[in-house]
Formats: structure tokens, sequence, C-alpha cells
């Protein structure tokens, strides 16, 4: 677990404006909070707010330890997805004297739906909760207006496990680095890491093990060694996926495609990853007519990792089909966020990547590269 989330999450945020323009203050604690100080009894309830896995699995491990205590998780343990959850199910397990441990925990997960269902029979349940069992229901909203939200702030707790100052990870990273590793993560490294990772912190710690491994007996960690270990192979792969639609490959783009979609990527981040490579590939061709292009290249912002096979596509691609390659990918970013099927928007943007003839004659919007 990081050593302190307190930065990266939100903690006792307004809820909503209250009449005459007052500030209503959520019931809601902080996940750092929770770890540093848990309550000296378990809870009958406990709300997980937030998407962000990573804070979630810290949260779920902390619950567990508090509630089944050093027992066999196995015997009073229960976890169901929200989809799946039988509402008669979960009571019988709250109401089930655990075996082998303090209490019995049954945890729900994306509970939203299951919620909105039952709503009126949690309400009753959390008047008289059962004395053996704990539950634990992870949201990705909450109204703290509702009668059940109120009942929970009467016997359990509202944890956000969401990151709310993105502004704030950089400096968390540099925490991370050195109460962890005693190392000295430099701000334009972590700034790095904020850039290529998001606030992703599963991806994040992973990065800051890696480099602290990376930098050996080295106090510090610094932005090569962050483009050496993690932007590099980010960015190699982007530009591979770049290749291939160059070259017209569309299984072999589909596959990398497949493989950012794998790993969690969002359409707007695949197509905010891929704009900045084709705006220099532009550039670059454009420089290339008053310098050499090793100098257009360098003055584009190229990659020195990537510059033999930009050679290759700056010469292989005619005006014509940059142009139509990056209003597509004006057009995919557009359509990312706005249409109900972004994997759809993914794949339809990489066909008109392959196919620019089809692109230029596809009706999309806009008649020119943009900015």
């Amino acid at each position: 677990m990081p050593s302190d989330t307190h930065a990266v999450e939100g903690g006792k945020a307004t809820s909503g404006m209250a009449r005459k323009g007052s500030q209503k203050e959520s019931s809601a604690i902080r996940l750092s909070e929770f770890l540093k100080k848990p309550p000296t009894e378990p809870k009958p309830v406990y709300i997980l707010r937030g998407t962000d896995p990573y804070l979630l699995s810290q949260a779920r491990q902390a619950i567990r330890a508090q509630v089944l205590g050093p027992g066999d998780p196995g015997m009073a343990l229960m976890e169901v997805d929200g989809p799946d959850a039988v509402l008669a199910d979960v009571l019988d397990a709250l109401r089930t004297p655990p075996f082998l441990a303090p209490r019995r925990l049954v945890g729900v997960r994306e509970a939203d739906p299951f919620i909105t269902q039952h709503r009126a029979v949690l309400e009753r349940y959390l008047t008289e909760p059962s004395p053996c069992g704990s539950l634990c229901l992870e949201v990705e909203s909450w109204n703290e207006s509702t009668n059940l939200a109120k009942q929970v702030t009467k016997v359990g707790l509202l944890i956000q496990c969401e990151a709310a100052d993105p502004a704030a990870i950089p400096g968390w990273l540099r925490h991370e680095a050195q109460t962890r590793y005693q190392k000295t993560l430099t701000p334009a490294a972590a700034q790095m890491l904020t850039e290529y990772l998001g606030p992703d912190f599963a991806a994040l710690t992973s990065a800051v093990d890696m480099l602290a491994l990376y930098a050996g007996a080295s106090p510090t960690i610094d932005a090569p060694d962050v483009d050496a270990l993690v932007a590099r192979g980010h960015h190699e792969r982007i530009w591979a996926l770049c290749d291939a639609t160059a070259e017209r490959n569309l299984p072999r783009a589909l596959e990398l495609l497949d493989a950012f979609w794998t790993e969690g990527m969002a359409a707007p981040q695949i197509v905010g990853a891929m704009r900045p490579t084709f705006r220099q590939l532009v550039r670059a061709r454009a420089l290339s007519r008053r310098m050499s292009l090793d100098d257009a290249m360098a003055r584009a912002g190229v990659p020195y990792f990537a510059r033999n096979r930009v050679r290759g596509m700056v010469r292989a691609l005619s005006d014509a089909h940059l142009a139509a390659a990056y209003q597509t990918l004006v057009d995919a970013d557009l359509q990312s966020k706005t249409m109900p099927d972004d994997r759809l928007a993914m794949e339809t943007m990489i066909h008109r990547l392959c196919n620019p003839e089809a692109a230029r004659f596809s009706g999309s919007p806009g008649s020119g590269p943009a900015d």
C-alpha cells in the first residue's frame, strides 16, 4: 500500500449545494484516513465510492483485515459482483454466525444496480443490522441525500477511493520513492510518469518499483530513467501502431490496438497518444523541405529511437495521406468521447488510417488537418 495516499484522494468534499448557496459537507472519509486510523470496532456497513481499481483493492484488503482479523477468509468471506448478487443470499450470509472468524464479511462489487433495485430492503436492514456480519458495497456514485445514505452515516462508513486532485500525483510519487526506497524522484521524472501513466495508481506504483531497481545504487531517479524504462516502451508501441497504419497492414494494426485495449487504455488515451506522433510526422515532412531530414526530425521533437522508422514514413507517405490520417485522428478523438461504443470508434479509426482514400470520401466531419 502506498505510504500516504492523502495527497491524491478526495476527502471531506462537498457533495452538493445546499439552499441559499451554502455547501453541504460530505460524510466521506479519505482512504488514507481509514488506513491510518481505522475504527476500533468493525462497522455493519462500508461504502467504497470510486472507480480506481488500485485504491478499491487497498480498501478491500484493509476492511477484510479489520472485519475478519487473522481468521480464514475462505470460511467467513463472501464476495459477489453486483449483477450476480441475490438479495436473499446476501442477507442470509450477513446473518449467519461466522466460523473461525470474529465476524462475517459480505462484499458486493459494482453494487450500483444492486442498491437501486433493493434500496428499500437495505434501508430496513440497516435499522437493525446483523450483529455478526459486515456489508461492503462498492459504488461509482453515492447520493448522500437519500435515506439509505443517512442510515450508512449513522452505523457505517463512506470511504472515498478516487483521485480528487491529479495535480498532486507528482508530489505523491516523489513521496513514495523517498519513503519506500530512499530515492529522490526528480520533479521532471515525476511529471513524466504522471503524463504517461495518468491517475492509474497500480501502474504508477509498479513504475516506481521498477525505477528504484533500475537506479541501483544511485540515490536519484531522473527523467532519462523514466524515458528509458517507461516512456520509451510506451512510445515504441505507439510508433509501431503508426507504422502498421502507414504500411496499410490492417491485421497488425488491429493486433496492436487490441494490446492497448487489453492493458486498459481508454479510447481517448489511444487517440491522444497517436495524435502527437502524426503531428510530428506532418511537421517533420514540412520542415524537411527547407532543412535536412535529421534536423527536421529534431525540430519536430521526434524521439531518437524512432528516427530511422520516421525517415521511411516521411518519404513514403504523401501529403494527402498524412493530412487524411491526421484528420481521421481528429474525428476519432471526438467520436471516442461521444459514441456509446468506443471500441467501434477505435476500430473504425484504424480502418480509415489504413485506407486513407476511403477516409477522405467517407463523409467524416472536417476537410483538412487541424492542430
